[in-house]
């Protein structure tokens, strides 16, 4: 067994390693010039194929750059036609019809058409591919090209969410004959395309001279994965990348200087304390309040450091959406009110409960807070900590959990809570019959009141403790403009982007 020093001066010295190996990289790079961006991105995805995997990171690289979809979620944060030029709905809301641009080809020039656009949108369907957002698209009866250009969705039943859904990094369109190598040689219909990946240390895209639409300014982007944060900063500091993406904790030093700017995103990554609705004593609707009164939402939102605010929630949706609905105050922190809720409940004091969280800061950090909370309102809890795999195969597969801390990232995700059989164990037939009504909604003002209904049924409900907003920003060089900061979907799409001095 090793000692405990010797063990964190191997930590140390594979960190040192490590950072020495990516300061050489970002050294070996081209000197900046006003037609390239470096951007330090967090994690490295396990494939550059955003249909078959989880993993943001796949569609912060590709989404809008490499792949495009149907529709899209601009700049604005407003769903618009991408590679279809319009669509509309059928009066029995039952057919979509997809009108697509014509001339547009894929990175090796094969054609993208109507029957590329069917092909692509049944491998959703194909449960053998996984994709990750295969749910979205359950309502999907069937897809026909009427004709090169001219795409036929029918419907089970009505589903008003659809247009989102293809706007998804899931849904973007691939070609037959390069899909399967997606993974490591993505073939999309983008402004960019893929230049190469070194793997462990970055992905380069490079301008794609025959993109169909408007040609973007920069010749190349540089996503550079920042493993450490003692990389990371020194990164900063000798002026190797240009920005960061989604950074949640930087030193002062950065936030102050007046090169660099931070700007906020409107993603949708909701912090939640999952209940295992299933497990007694969560079972019990009293049991659920209490839990949401006994958490002190407003400190384990601090988590973050005093440098970022993050929005407090109190149901699973964004304060940046029109149809949000503000519960914050449903259940105030309240101790004592927690222990009366308990003891209504039948939970005797000390009750044993696992708290399972995941391998993030938010996780071992977070974790603490909430156990210190929970505690103080009579629980004994142990803590279990797994790895990503681990978690998903226990927590996620399994069900085998009793509470949680998770992030949810996944944009306009309310859905999740009309599923059967999801992870929260939350099955309520009022709720089901709210959300039938969303998808049966035929405009916006009607969509946005129920949306609102189903907010406060699941809040009514207590299904999970809402905590807050990940207070994501994008730290970049003052003399970058065009970034796309208000879409939800979690990306950074080049196409907009330019210096607005040169280097």
């Amino acid at each position: 067994m090793q000692r405990p020093y010797k063990r964190l001066w191997l930590s140390l010295n594979a960190s040192f390693k490590h950072l020495v190996l990516c300061v050489c990289f970002l050294c070996s790079l081209p000197l900046q010039a006003s037609e390239q961006v470096r951007l330090g991105i967090q994690l490295e995805p396990p494939s550059l194929d955003p249909t078959r995997t989880a993993a943001a990171s796949a569609g912060e690289i590709t989404w809008c750059n490499i792949f495009e979809g149907l529709t899209v979620v601009n700049g604005e944060g407003l769903l618009k036609p991408r590679l279809a030029k319009e669509w509309s709905l059928s009066e029995d809301g039952l057919t979509y019809t997809f009108k697509l641009h014509k001339g547009v080809m894929f990175h090796d020039g094969t054609d993208f058409n109507a029957q590329v656009a069917a092909f692509s949108l049944q491998r959703i369907l194909n449960e053998e591919n996984q994709n990750p957002q295969r749910k979205w698209f359950e309502q999907v009866a069937s897809i026909t090209a009427e004709d090169d250009y001219t795409l036929i969705i029918h419907l089970y039943r009505p589903d008003s969410m659809l247009p989102f859904a293809l706007s998804l990094p899931a849904a973007v369109m691939v070609h037959p004959e390069s899909a399967a190598n997606n993974g490591e040689r993505p073939v999309g219909t983008g402004p960019y395309l893929l230049d190469h990946w070194d793997k462990g240390n970055a992905v380069t895209l490079e301008r794609n001279p025959d993109y169909w639409g408007k040609q973007p300014v920069l010749d190349s982007a540089s996503f550079i994965f920042m493993k450490t944060s003692v990389g990371t900063e020194n990164a900063l500091a000798e002026g190797l990348v240009d920005g960061l993406l989604s950074v949640t904790r930087v030193g002062n030093r950065f936030v102050i200087r007046p090169d660099y700017r931070m700007n906020a995103r409107k993603l949708q990554s909701k912090m939640i304390l999952a209940i295992n609705n299933a497990k007694p004593p969560f079972n019990d609707l009293k049991v659920r309040r209490a839990l949401s009164h006994a958490i002190d939402r407003k400190r384990v939102s601090q988590l973050y450091g005093a440098q970022f605010q993050p929005d407090l929630i109190g149901s699973h949706f964004p304060p940046s959406h029109p149809a949000y609905v503000d519960l914050v105050d449903r259940y105030p922190y309240n101790p004592e009110k927690a222990r009366i809720l308990l003891a209504e409940g039948g939970v005797s004091e000390d009750k044993p409960v696992r708290l399972t969280i995941p391998p993030t800061d938010y996780g071992r950090y977070g974790g603490l807070i909430i156990a210190e909370d929970l505690e103080r309102v009579g629980f004994k809890v142990e803590l279990e900590q797994l790895d990503w795999p681990t978690w998903l195969e226990k927590v996620f597969t399994q069900k085998d959990y009793e509470l949680t801390l998770i992030m949810h990232v996944e944009p306009m995700d309310l859905n999740i809570y009309a599923r059967d059989n999801y992870y929260f164990n939350y099955d309520n037939q009022a709720f089901k019959q709210i959300w039938e009504q969303v998808l049966n909604a035929r405009n916006n003002d009607e969509l946005n009141r129920l949306f609102g209904d189903a907010q406060r049924q699941i809040t009514e409900d207590a299904v999970n403790v809402f905590l807050f907003m990940r207070p994501e920003q994008n730290l970049m060089d003052r003399r970058l403009a065009g970034i796309w900061n208000k879409t939800p979907i979690p990306s950074f799409v080049l196409e907009d982007v330019y210096w607005t001095e040169a280097r």
